[in-house]
């Protein structure tokens, strides 16, 4: 039986060392810069903090199989939306068509709205069509790394 489970970034080195290298991989071409450590300390960061920066992940039989952030400026040139901003959602391939990255996004949109906020922002290179079939609406495209982004926007709605 598969068990599929999402949980703040624990605190396993090897995990986050993991989660960490594959965040790298996935965006070097828009984030050269970035570098393992810097996850590292976006996700250590988030250990001690009551707000954002939130890092979560998911887990298919305690195995990683995904992670999601939210950071408060997620660097994008020329960006003049507020956030906070859902990024570096990836599910590794091996896990993917099972619900895991529905199942990240909607954590982290819930964890955001906890926190008081009204909306949230991301921004996606192929995966329009998929936010949008989760609520999120198209805002405008940008330009990062010299290729267009679309920037999508989550209105929250109100605790109860």
């Amino acid at each position: 039986m598969t068990r599929i489970s999402i949980h703040k970034m624990p605190k396993d080195a090897a995990l986050r060392s993991q989660a960490a290298a594959w965040s790298v991989r996935m965006w070097r071409d828009s984030f050269p810069n970035d570098s393992a450590q810097w996850y590292l300390n976006h996700y250590k960061e988030s250990d001690f903090t009551r707000s954002v920066p939130l890092a979560c992940c998911a887990l298919v039989n305690g195995e990683l199989a995904g992670v999601a952030s939210v950071l408060k400026d997620d660097e994008l040139p020329g960006a003049d939306e507020s956030g906070p901003w859902l990024a570096a959602v990836f599910v590794h391939p091996r896990f993917r068509r099972k619900g895991i990255g529905t199942l990240l996004v909607t954590a982290q949109e819930q964890k955001v709205q906890s926190l008081g906020f009204k909306e949230l922002f991301a921004y996606t290179e192929d995966k329009l069509n998929w936010y949008e079939s989760l609520g999120w609406q198209f805002v405008r495209t940008a330009q990062i790394a010299n290729h267009p982004v679309c920037v999508i926007r989550k209105q929250l709605h109100a605790n109860r």
